[in-house]
């Protein structure tokens, strides 16, 4: 990777950055993971190979918790509801979220922020159709986390340059965890990756860039969020007739 933590301030820190910090400052610390928050080793600086590019790495540690930055190839979190949930509670949700779809739409929008309307229709139509409603705890303000933590956002060659993935901090191992946990301690992990779309897996060497996500419903007292450009309206209500009306 080629960002990480600072060693001990509250923001991320490039490798070229921090290798120029050190040289001045020898007692700078390590650079920490920002999904294990584990010390990071700098790897490849001395490599003679001009084609290996200096890179933060894991340290090798048996005894350090699994990082989800470390696991290459496939996506780690699924839709997994139980098999006797709230009928009622779970039509109650899903009947809100589409109602409030537009909102919903920005919010998703802003997390990505390279998307269109066929990604985020996608997105939903997967959860809706695994029954993301049926979970218990999950709020409506949640629901697309679900969208954004179960897929990857491939580059696009029109609108998207990286490949996105978005992950949670090591301590949380599926959607159901992440539901559990506190105010104030919901926090996504933006990735970006310098892969292309057609590579089969994502490598720990191409994570270029990320960012915090704090996770809170905020955004649905936000009145700008009422209106969707027209094509927007469009397509949703082309790929949820039933729910979503099209464009007046």
């Amino acid at each position: 990777m080629f960002k990480a933590f600072h060693p001990f301030e509250p923001k991320s820190i490039h490798i070229r950055d921090y290798i120029h910090l050190l040289r001045s400052t020898p007692s700078l610390g390590d650079a920490r993971c920002p999904a294990c928050e584990q010390p990071l080793a700098v790897k490849g600086d001395l490599d003679p190979n001009p084609a290996v590019k200096t890179h933060f790495a894991h340290r090798r540690d048996p005894e350090s918790p699994v990082c989800p930055i470390k696991s290459e190839g496939a996506i780690r979190y699924q839709v997994l509801t139980e098999t006797l949930p709230d009928t009622e509670i779970a039509a109650a949700l899903r009947a809100r979220f589409f109602e409030n779809w537009t909102y919903h739409w920005h919010q998703f929008k802003k997390y990505v922020r390279t998307v269109d309307a066929k990604d985020f229709a996608e997105a939903l139509r997967e959860v809706d159709t695994r029954g993301v409603w049926k979970y218990r705890d999950i709020e409506e303000h949640e629901v697309i986390i679900a969208m954004l933590a179960t897929r990857d956002f491939k580059p696009v060659k029109s609108y998207r340059s990286r490949w996105v993935r978005f992950w949670f901090q090591s301590e949380v191992e599926n959607l159901q965890e992440f539901w559990n946990l506190g105010d104030g301690q919901k926090v996504m992990i933006r990735a970006e990756y310098d892969l292309s779309a057609r590579a089969t897996k994502i490598r720990e060497d191409r994570f270029e860039d990320f960012s915090l996500l704090e996770v809170n419903s905020s955004y649905l007292e936000n009145e700008a969020y009422a209106e969707v450009p027209r094509i927007v309206q469009t397509i949703m209500s082309e790929r949820f007739p039933r729910l979503i009306d099209p464009p007046v």
